[in-house]
């Protein structure tokens, strides 16, 4: 393949994924809103930006990946503006013990910790291995998901599902 075979090959990819693209941009968009939003630091923003591009170029396992990054970012964020507390660990890699933390200390209301810890599953599924036997989590997921008639595929949902908690942080006060 030379460089003008390429550009073809690119232009024609995205003109077929452009209508798709730009239904999410709309469905960022209205999902951000206009309201303030803020960052618990430079990661989280630039976490944010890639949570964003891989939802909008249809990376869909890139953003649950990256939304649960940003989500242990904002959540702990939250958290440091808190006086000390001495109950807290030095640091948690778990979004599900982090967002019980957060709730605990009234940082998160009980909707959006139970999307953080369906997000910590859906990560879960991606990101744990076994070493023994074939790990069987997001096999089990696709099925589930069929088996409750989903009408949108099980990846879409768990993307969609991980900008809504990205979303609800950078809202959170």
């Amino acid at each position: 393949m030379d460089q003008d075979q390429a550009v073809q090959a690119i232009a024609t990819a995205d003109q077929a994924e452009q209508d798709h693209r730009a239904t999410r941009l709309v469905e960022l968009v209205q999902l951000l809103g206009d309201q303030t939003v803020g960052f618990s630091g430079q990661a989280a923003s630039w976490l944010f930006e890639d949570v964003k591009a891989t939802w909008l170029y249809g990376y869909f396992t890139a953003t649950v990946l990256t939304a649960h990054a940003f989500c242990l970012r904002q959540l702990a964020g939250l958290l440091l503006l808190l006086p000390d507390d001495p109950d807290l660990p030095d640091s948690i890699d778990s979004l599900d013990d982090l967002a019980a933390a957060c709730h605990e200390r009234g940082l998160v209301d009980v909707e959006l910790r139970a999307n953080l810890v369906a997000l910590h599953d859906a990560c879960s599924a991606y990101t744990r291995v076994n070493l023994h036997e074939q790990d069987m989590r997001l096999e089990r997921r696709l099925v589930d998901a069929e088996f409750l008639g989903s009408e949108e595929p099980p990846l879409l949902a768990d993307a969609r599902s991980a900008l809504n908690c990205c979303v609800a942080l950078l809202h959170q006060r």
